[in-house]
Parts: C-alpha cells; structure tokens; sequence
C-alpha cells in the first residue's frame, strides 16, 4: 500500500489524514481540485457566452432596411 506524502513539506503522513502533523497544510485530492478548477472553468465560459449573445442580439435599435419617412 502507498503511503501518503504532504502536499507541502513531504513528510508522511498517516492514513485518513486531513491535515499534515508536519507543517499542518490541509491535504486536498488532486481529484477534487481539478472538478474545482474545471467548475470555474465552464462557469467563466458560460458567462462570456451569455455576454457575447447579449452583445450580438439581433435587434439593432435602427435596423439597416428600416426608414423613417419625414414630411414637410
């Protein structure tokens, strides 16, 4: 089986730890910190997304084809 290393000083660590009795850095799984990084990741993409069809709706305030007739 084998043994875990802190993330931060090296020193083993116990099984099940949360905490590293060396210099006390909290251990996260490399699993949960790449779902972490890719929740951002989507999250950010979705709101330039949103933003880039807010941006380019299709409902310009004085549309090419449209005239307005003024008479004297």
């Amino acid at each position: 089986m084998a043994t875990n290393v802190c993330s931060n000083c090296g020193k083993s660590l116990p099984p099940g730890s949360k905490k590293c009795p060396e210099c006390g850095n909290l251990q996260t799984s490399k699993l949960k910190t790449i779902i972490g990084a890719a929740t951002v990741l989507i999250a950010a993409l979705a709101i330039v997304i949103g933003a880039i069809f807010l941006i380019a709706e299709d409902d310009p305030a004085n549309p090419a084809g449209s005239t307005t007739e003024i008479t004297p």
